[in-house]
């Protein structure tokens, strides 16, 4: 205990979700814990809670090799904020995995936790997630790194965009098949057990360990457990085509290149070639259920909404 008392972790995107949820549990484990991100205002929570705040931008080589000296371990996020008009967004996911990659070598860390995502294993036809497959790669190279990459499903958190879609259409549109099961997992549990796995620190060389979220949940489920938190009757679940869904996405003024990418995941998800491959185990699942998570979060962002 005393060993794992004095570890000092860095996390970076600490003002996301993931990374916010990794640096609290962290925190309330006992550990020192350096809080990197863009916006040091954006931090300022997890400064209260006693983290040390580095204001650092997710490319910078130099910022993060300082940010990450003397730690025992990392937690390496690329922010997955799709800048709706980035028109190279698999070329900025190759910036911060290539910054974060030099930053881990050149600091003398041995201990990082990747945050990436289920069809990673795939080189490409995955949307996004194809980047994460090269940030494997890249991060995973550098010798004598023990590594573990959490190959995350999908977000719960996804299903906040449909609150406005909620209230007025009364129902949810996505490109994805109505009975497809999807391993929808909280991003507070991907937080909690990256905090959790670089503390324990128990794996050597690379690992991977796909997070499945409590059960696979499909869309139509997902949209009849929304309707139950909510109170929302007759609320219905729309596949839309594919190409549908890119031209919602760029009359919203999404690039073309990141609809492209968006478009690609519900082709890789409705083909089954984005999968998880781990079977469920104790270890792969994690807690929150979506019935939990649309009671806790959906329902209360959806009535906050309705009173503004």
């Amino acid at each position: 205990m005393r060993e794992r008392e004095q570890s000092m972790f860095v996390v970076t995107g600490a003002g996301g979700r993931t990374g916010r949820a990794a640096a609290e549990r962290l925190l309330a484990q006992g550990h020192p814990v350096r809080a990197v991100g863009r916006s040091a205002r954006r931090l300022a929570g997890l400064a209260e809670r006693g983290a040390e705040v580095w204001e650092a931008d997710q490319t910078d080589t130099a910022a993060l090799t300082d940010a990450f000296r003397g730690a025992d371990g990392v937690y390496a996020v690329i922010q997955p904020n799709y800048i709706p008009d980035h028109p190279d967004f698999g070329a900025f996911q190759d910036q911060v995995a290539a910054a974060l990659t030099r930053a881990v070598a050149a600091s003398g860390v041995t201990r990082v936790v990747g945050l990436s995502s289920w069809g990673a294993q795939h080189a490409e036809g995955t949307g996004p997630v194809a980047g994460l497959h090269r940030f494997e790669r890249r991060l995973s190279a550098v010798p004598g790194v023990d590594t573990l990459w959490l190959r995350a499903g999908y977000f719960m958190e996804n299903l906040l965009d449909h609150i406005d879609a909620v209230r007025t259409l009364r129902r949810i549109s996505a490109p994805f098949d109505p009975g497809l099961p999807l391993p929808f997992v909280a991003t507070r549990d991907i937080g909690a057990r990256a905090a959790d796995e670089l503390a324990d620190g128990t794996w050597r060389g690379t690992e991977i360990l796909e997070l499945q979220g409590e059960r696979d949940v499909s869309m139509r489920e997902a949209t009849d457990v929304i309707a139950k938190a909510v109170g929302a009757d007759g609320l219905a679940y729309e596949q839309i085509s594919l190409a549908a869904f890119h031209a919602e996405l760029r009359g919203n003024g999404v690039s073309a290149g990141v609809a492209d990418m968006m478009a690609e995941v519900g082709n890789a998800l409705n083909l089954r070639h984005t999968r998880m491959q781990q079977p469920r185990s104790s270890r792969t699942s994690t807690p929150t259920s979506i019935e939990r998570f649309a009671e806790e979060e959906f329902a209360a962002r959806y009535h906050a909404t309705a009173q503004r």
